[in-house]
């Protein structure tokens, strides 16, 4: 396996090096190439490298893996709300959340998913995450509850 490689690569990213960190990546993935791991953080690179398709098309692989996996499925999630598929958004996150009913970022993003067509699950999601210790996503959290709590009655 290419964990070595993985890990390389994605301090390499982190460091903003991001053709070193892609090249490991994918000298990992061909070393691994059924690892979700790895496709996930090739992904990420990819889409640093501004291969939004490619990325993207990694994702679906990914996450047609390992579908309750969360990291390749928030991934994919965001990426098809930022285009507006909120249905498929949803469906992408549902074996994530029934594997990992307490995950902060899918039950963000599943609230966002929902928000349009069912403010009030949306809601119960977003509870989920309003009490995370990361600040980001919670001042995202309220940020959508404050729009929810307009159109739908607490949960």
């Amino acid at each position: 396996m290419g964990t070595d490689l993985y890990r390389d690569g994605m301090a390499r990213l982190e460091a903003g090096d991001v053709e070193e960190g892609r090249r490991l990546l994918e000298e990992a993935l061909n070393k691994a190439p059924g690892d979700v791991k790895v496709m996930h953080g090739l992904a990420l690179a990819l889409d640093l490298a501004g291969e939004r398709t490619r990325a993207v098309e990694l994702l679906e692989f990914a996450h047609a893996r390992a579908p309750s996996e969360p990291e390749p499925a928030c991934e994919l999630a965001m990426s098809l709300l930022e285009r507006g598929e909120d249905a498929r958004a949803e469906q992408v996150l549902a074996p994530v959340l029934a594997a990992h009913p307490g995950h902060p970022r899918a039950n963000l993003y599943q609230a966002m998913a929902l928000a349009k067509t069912d403010p009030a699950r949306a809601r119960a999601h977003v509870a989920k995450v309003l009490g995370d210790a990361d600040p980001e996503l919670r001042r995202e959290a309220e940020a959508l509850d404050r729009v929810l709590a307009e159109h739908a009655p607490s949960t």
